[in-house]
């Protein structure tokens, strides 16, 4: 019998055309079995595929394939994948930089987040430090997404459709015109080789005289197939639409929101006494930045202190919601599997709130819809696990509900109120300068059915809510003339002002305002009619006919049920224009109409009429004078 060594080298050690016949992967499968053996193996066989070019070959691929197997590794799952952060410093003096806080910062954030973060630690892109420095509070995705260069490709290319990566413009452009100024910039910020496949793109490039003005001019000729321009620009582009390519450069703004699960922008003051700190968090699969968080430093030593605790202050858990139905949701928190503290500031607890969050992308993974519902919040009631139990309120129904799909990412991002109070403010709809005022602002408990009077909107359609100790979340309801008008679910505190877009209710007062006109009108109709009869009935017994007859015509004069019917259609109409499509107002108007209409059908009709007539005549035809009524009544 052959020892296992013998087996395994034969066939490496035979012909060339018993080597050709063998599948080199098939025996690294079995060498590995093997751990000493293995080794042995590969002592002896390396000099053997150096001399077999057609072994060689296969052993490359081997490589290939296993490499191509690590790529598809599946993700770990959702309560045991740790957040991806980022972290921008952009500081006014360069005393104050990345190299310098990177040691201690992160000393200072593994206490919180050493098993929950993959954490990177960066100068912030120029574009992200103008900005910061300007007005951090202010920054939002679309403002810094603007700054990133981005090659602009007209759609009626004939190979547009080819084209979806810089890559592919080396192949079908031509040329690609810039300024000067954005090739030395671009050329500074490309990754890896110049000269590789994958940037020969640079070598499209062609320098026009001029600035971005002369390159939107030039979008109208029809020799320019595409040009290099900021992102913002890219946008605006028509005539025809641009197809915009994001060529892989250090720094990009959209690449590092693929890169990464949060980022977070640090801006240091050093010029101010003391010195500043302001950090928020940027959510880069909704796109959104949260509050901001403000602290002093007195000195440089605790500065990677201070910037520690103002991103553990801005951060924001996420809880994948899993499970929604109408009034409640299941949500699985992120990296809650990788936590054994039960103070991390990763973890959701029962009390916390949380903005809901949709996402739909196209097939190309572009966001069709994105960002925070409105005026709707997710209420933890129950921790199981991993996993929390939410209560959701909303102004609206559904918003979380819907089917599931790769395509669609439904989240929770937990908050933290910092203001005071919270003033609302109520506008009629698309109309902000049209203020709803003195509109009633009612509180319904959150597991109970009375209402409390909150207050009403003042001159401007504004009042201040304040949070209340033992509950963070408020559920307002806003009346107008007894009519609920909207459900305004609130966490006070929150935003500093928040505001409304309300269908004004004024409308359909005054369809309410006419229609109880309308009904006392009826009403008073009906007196004098039945003061009518009663007249002319008291002149027929009388035999004066003439006079009964001249009631009779005055009553004939008095507004009928046609007349009144008419009317109202034609207000009924003006008021259902006005009030456009708020088919909730429209509803009541229809209703307050065709109660009147019931109400004028059954008290004014002509049968009146008919029957004095009746009389009249049968008076005539007795002789001048109605026979006395009979007394049914007599001897009963």
């Amino acid at each position: 019998m052959k020892s296992p060594l013998s087996i395994s080298a034969e066939p490496l050690l035979s012909s060339d055309k018993a080597t050709s016949s063998i599948n080199p992967f098939t025996h690294a499968i079995s060498l590995c079995r093997f751990c000493t053996i293995g080794l042995l193996l590969i002592g002896m066989t390396a000099p053997v595929f150096a001399q077999d070019p057609g072994a060689a070959e296969p052993a490359v691929d081997v490589a290939a394939e296993a490499e191509e197997e690590a790529e598809t590794v599946e993700p770990p799952p959702f309560d045991f994948d740790p957040y991806k952060t980022l972290i921008w410093i952009a500081s006014d003096s360069p005393k104050v930089n990345a190299d310098r806080v990177r040691d201690e910062l992160m000393k200072v954030l593994d206490r919180d987040f050493r098993s929950a973060w993959r954490t990177t630690i960066a100068d912030a892109p120029t574009s992200v430090r103008t900005m910061a420095l300007r007005d951090l509070s202010a920054v939002d995705f679309a403002m810094l997404a603007a700054s990133d260069p981005v090659i602009a490709l007209k759609k009626s290319h004939d190979d547009s459709i080819r084209i979806r990566f810089a890559a592919d413009v080396a192949r079908y452009c031509s040329s690609v015109l810039t300024t000067a100024g954005r090739i030395e910039e671009v050329r500074e910020r490309t990754e890896g080789d110049a000269s590789s496949p994958k940037n020969a793109w640079l070598n499209k490039l062609t320098a026009v005289e001029g600035d971005a003005v002369t390159l939107k001019e030039a979008w109208a000729d029809q020799s320019t197939e595409a040009i290099l321009v900021s992102r913002g620009m890219a946008e605006t582009l028509e005539e025809p639409d641009a197809k915009i390519i994001v060529p892989s450069l250090s720094g990009q703004i959209t690449e590092a929101a693929d890169a990464y699960d949060k980022i977070f922008i640090v801006r240091v003051r050093t010029a101010t006494t003391p010195m500043q700190v302001e950090s928020v968090e940027f959510d880069t699969l909704m796109r959104f930045f949260g509050d901001t968080s403000r602290a002093d430093v007195a000195g440089f030593n605790l500065l990677a202190e201070v910037i520690g605790s103002t991103v553990r202050d801005v951060f924001a858990p996420v809880a994948r919601v899993d499970d929604a139905g109408k009034n409640n949701a299941v949500g699985l928190v992120r990296a809650s599997g990788l936590v054994t503290d039960k103070d991390s500031p990763v973890l959701i607890r029962v009390g916390d709130v949380l903005i809901p969050m949709v996402r739909k992308d196209d097939r190309n993974g572009r966001p069709i819809s994105i960002g925070p519902l409105d005026w709707a919040y997710l209420l933890t009631k129950e921790v199981d696990g991993r996993r929390v139990n939410m209560d959701f309120y909303a102004g609206r129904a559904g918003g979380l509900q819907g089917r599931k799909n790769n395509r669609t990412h439904r989240v929770g991002l937990k908050i933290r109120p910092r203001n005071d109070e919270t003033m609302l403010r109520l506008h009629a709809k698309g109309d902000p300068n049209q203020p709803l005022i003195g509109y009633e602002i009612y509180e319904k408990e959150l597991e109970g059915k009375s209402m409390t009077f909150v207050g009403r909107t003042d001159w401007n359609g504004r009042l201040n809510i304040e949070p209340m100790e033992e509950q963070p979340m408020r559920l307002l309801y806003v009346k107008n003339g007894g009519a609920v008008l909207a459900r305004l679910p609130m966490v006070p505190g929150h935003y500093e002002k928040t505001v409304a877009d309300l269908g004004g209710d004024d409308m359909r007062l005054q369809a309410e305002s006419y229609i109880r006109g309308v009904q006392n009108s009826i009403i008073d109709l009906l007196a004098i009619r039945e003061l009518f009869k009663a007249r002319i009935m008291m002149r027929l017994e009388r035999g004066e006919l003439d006079s009964a007859e001249e009631l009779l015509e005055v009553l004939r004069n008095q507004p009928t049920n046609e007349r009144l019917a008419n009317d109202m259609g034609k207000r009924q109409t003006e008021f259902i224009k006005a009030i456009g499509r708020n088919a909730n107002q429209q509803r009541k108007v229809d209703e307050m109409f065709s109660v009147t209409r019931e109400l004028l059908t059954k008290h004014i009709n002509p049968k009146l009429i008919r029957d004095l007539e009746a009389a009249l005549i049968q008076a005539k035809e007795n002789g001048g004078k109605l026979p006395p009524p009979t007394d049914n009544t007599e001897g009963a």
